[in-house]
């Protein structure tokens, strides 16, 4: 039997999430809520459902849709018609007849709301962004009812989480340099050069300047939502110059207030973890190894803030990142369809 979702439920779909999937991706109720009640501009209880047998819940669903207007708390690039599924969620074992009644539902309830198009997983504050490649049975599910993957180059677009031990990270001769040439390269004035530097709230206005121009859409949304719950917006790591903010990188670790992508799993990085981005430079200023030096500059911060293990979140980029020892560690595909 489906039944609507009540807050009394959490704990036993804690339960539940990690019996199914608590060796990869172990789920805490501070992420929970974080992800959850704690977006509410997206996050839709009463759309979720849960499967019950007798009193034990055996499966659940859970669904986002974006704001009405869009532009209220949400970015304005986000397609209105577009809606995601969060996750869904059944006792291992019980794929076949459980995940079937759980999806059919979420499709139907999206169509009723009157959304086109649905994807599985990327939403605003998500768990994953998109099907874990570990767990074929969702994928088959999914592929069932008509979701399609994406596709890169008539490839599969594959997205993955990275990982670094820091132990033996040293900070590349190459990031000190492209530095170093940034006076030369970037502006007339020869004397003016980048730096990295801590995010200060006098830099706050110029850092949201900087992403309105650059990054309009999710990481500026990110960011705000970041800024809301931190103390000090000192884990922001920014580029900066000529009183303006060049390029910005989110570093996170076990002070953070909000639970970034790279340290969502942080229960399977034990103890002395971090993770970094979202990550970006000016468009004007691409091309000139400075976002590669804002990287190896942000992976210095952790290590001296005692980073043992960290993550990078939901890339494509694994050669990128791969320059500096980062290795795949945990993947995921994106799936989708039209309503």
């Amino acid at each position: 039997m489906l039944r609507a979702f009540e807050r009394s439920d959490v704990p036993a779909i804690l339960e539940l999430w990690n019996r199914r999937w608590g060796n990869l991706f172990p789920l805490d109720e501070a992420l929970w809520a974080q992800q959850t009640v704690g977006d509410p501009q997206h996050f839709r209880p009463d759309l979720a459902r849960v499967a019950v047998e007798g009193q034990r819940i055996v499966g659940a669903v859970s669904m986002k849709t974006p704001p009405n207007p869009v532009t209220g708390g949400s970015w304005a690039s986000q397609n209105p018609k577009n809606a995601w599924i969060s996750f869904v969620l059944v006792e291992p074992g019980r794929e076949a007849d459980l995940g079937p009644k759980l999806l059919e539902y979420a499709l139907e309830a999206l169509r009723r709301e009157g959304f086109e198009w649905v994807q599985y997983g990327g939403d605003p504050s998500h768990f994953f962004p998109g099907v874990p490649r570990e767990d074929s049975s969702l994928a088959e599910l999914l592929q069932g009812y008509g979701f399609e993957k994406r596709k890169t180059e008539g490839k599969d677009r594959l997205e993955q989480d990275l990982i670094r031990d820091l132990s033996d990270y040293q900070l590349p001769e190459e990031a000190r340099a492209a530095l170093q040439a940034s006076g030369l390269a970037a502006f007339a004035q020869r004397n003016t050069r980048l730096e990295t530097a801590s995010c200060t709230r006098e830099n706050v206005p110029g850092l949201l300047d900087f992403l309105a121009e650059n990054f309009p859409g999710r990481w500026l949304y990110d960011t705000q939502e970041r800024l809301k719950v931190e103390l000090t917006p000192a884990d922001i790591l920014v580029l900066k110059g000529q009183g303006r903010i060049w390029g910005f990188c989110h570093l996170y670790h076990a002070g953070s207030r909000r639970i970034g992508p790279g340290i969502y799993w942080r229960k399977a990085l034990g103890p002395g973890y971090g993770g970094l981005g979202p990550i970006g430079v000016s468009r004007d200023l691409r091309g000139r190894g400075l976002g590669f030096a804002l990287l190896c500059y942000g992976v210095q911060r952790l290590k001296e803030l005692g980073v043992q293990r960290m993550v990078i979140d939901w890339t494509t980029l694994a050669d990128f990142y791969g320059k500096i020892g980062f290795k795949p560690w945990r993947s995921y595909l994106a799936y989708s369809r039209k309503l």
